[in-house]
């Protein structure tokens, strides 16, 4: 008896023992998720400028859980009404995940087309905003994917770096004071933007407007406050006087692109924008500036300073428009959102999380996008440093591609890309509320209206009114 039950205890140890290696080989490997290998995981996308992303995600997915895995570009015309179509067939024939703006989060929800997200700690992977950006009704329905915002570049061999404008008024102040020589010849525009362009100009009135509050789905916090927008849109309607932009014609290529070309001082700029900027930075599509200027010292005398501006431009916070009016910006935040319908919702999950998450260090290079994800830029919101640190780590590849390599250009692109994603979190995120779908084509005529001289008053009480036709 002795020796058999010695036998038993030894085998039940080297059982026991084999449990554990299992155990920890299986904590070492990535994230299992049961996958039905009967029908591929279809990913549903309408933006062509992430093509490239999706494609090589889906391809790396397949490889990573060994099951058939497509990502498709498809129309974004009644995108929601034709995923809910195809996700009650007889046989589903519509996506397992699918990327969708924050703007159709509420509709998504209501049509029955989103999955709670159950992540525990979502906010130390996304920001805090980009949470809120995908929270309807206080539950998170999406994975928070790539933001887009916009801010101010300036051309830093035309402004000292001392005296950068905090408000239009300085850039003003800064145009009538302007005065060409060798150093500034190429000027053509002292600020230059898309006028035509809602997102661009939603600055004008953004301090003064809520939109469905954080969430941006609640009906009750939508308000504008018409003395004040009317101000401010008065005083929009004042800048056409001083930079002639012919909102007909004016289109954000063109603006980017002279902006390159040292033609223009101040602008700005949205993500793609500053991708287009660090391409041709890049690839040595910049002109050559000199590399020295005279100017006058304290007594007098002349003093040659050296100009050596690598990049030429720098990024910053959209200004202020006066030092009694303040301006906000608008942000967009993409997510990717998981279809109940799927037949194997955990793989898509898990696809969800590769799009958004362990792949998102590549959206900016193949995409022109930034990701929404925070743990690339570094696990603290509060210690600027670290950020910074784990920010440079996280880009630096990337980085040393776009800017031409060395720990210096890396170094000012990622404290660029902080300041966009500053400015991200200062802005308005657009609504979920599907009432206001609508309104950027509204709003987008209202300040054409505006801009080429009709009264600011009326339009934006007429806004306001309909505004509250829409809610009612």
């Amino acid at each position: 008896m002795t020796k058999n039950y010695q036998r038993i205890i030894a085998v039940l140890l080297v059982l026991l023992f084999g449990a554990q290696m299992i155990h920890m080989g299986y904590q070492d490997r990535p994230e299992e998720v049961e996958i039905v290998v009967e029908r591929p995981i279809r990913i549903w996308y309408t933006d062509p400028d992430i093509q490239a992303y999706m494609e090589a995600a889906a391809a790396e997915v397949s490889v990573r859980y060994q099951v058939e895995v497509s990502a498709e570009l498809v129309s974004e015309v009644d995108y929601i009404e034709h995923i809910s179509e195809k996700s009650v067939e007889e046989e589903m024939a519509g996506p397992d995940v699918y990327v969708a703006s924050s703007a159709l989060l509420e509709k998504a929800t209501l049509a029955g087309l989103t999955t709670p997200v159950s992540d525990e700690n979502l906010e130390k992977t996304y920001s805090e905003k980009a949470v809120q950006a995908v929270t309807y009704d206080g539950e998170a329905v999406a994975w928070p994917f790539y933001i887009e915002t916009c801010v101010m570049l300036y051309n830093r061999y035309y402004v000292n770096q001392e005296q950068v404008p905090s408000d239009i008024e300085d850039i003003l102040i800064y145009a009538e004071n302007f005065e060409a020589d060798d150093l500034t010849s190429r000027v053509e525009n002292i600020f230059k933007w898309n006028v035509a362009d809602v997102i661009d100009n939603y600055m004008f009135l953004g301090a003064y407007t809520d939109l469905g509050g954080s969430h941006g789905d609640d009906k009750s916090q939508v308000s504008m406050d018409l003395g004040q927008i009317t101000e401010c849109m008065n005083y929009f309607q004042s800048l056409n006087e001083f930079f002639a932009i012919d909102a007909d014609t004016v289109t954000s290529e063109e603006v980017i692109r002279e902006f390159i070309e040292g033609k223009t001082v101040f602008t700005i700029a949205n993500v793609p924008m500053l991708a287009e900027l660090d391409r041709a930075v890049a690839n040595g599509e910049v002109p050559e500036y000199p590399a020295e200027k005279t100017v006058m010292g304290e007594n007098g005398e002349e003093i040659i300073e050296a100009l050596n501006y690598d990049p030429f431009y720098q990024v910053a916070l959209l200004p202020a428009l006066t030092d009694s009016l303040d301006s906000r910006g608008l942000s967009v935040t993409n997510s990717v959102v998981v279809n109940p319908y799927s037949s194997n919702v955990e793989a898509a999950k898990a696809c969800a999380r590769y799009l958004t998450r362990e792949r998102a260090g590549n959206l900016y290079e193949e995409a022109s996008k930034l990701t929404a994800c925070k743990g690339i830029l570094g696990e603290t919101q509060t210690e600027p440093e670290e950020k910074k640190e784990w920010f440079f780590m996280g880009y630096q590849s990337l980085y040393e591609q776009l800017s031409g390599g060395g720990k210096e250009h890396t170094e000012k692109a990622s404290d660029d890309y902080l300041i966009v994603y500053e400015a991200y979190e200062k802005a308005a995120e657009v609504p979920k509320i599907m009432e206001l779908s609508n309104v950027w084509l509204q709003l987008e005529v209202v300040l054409a209206d505006i801009w080429r001289g009709q009264d600011a008053g009326e339009k934006v009480a007429g806004f306001s009114e309909l505004l509250a036709e829409q809610l009612n």
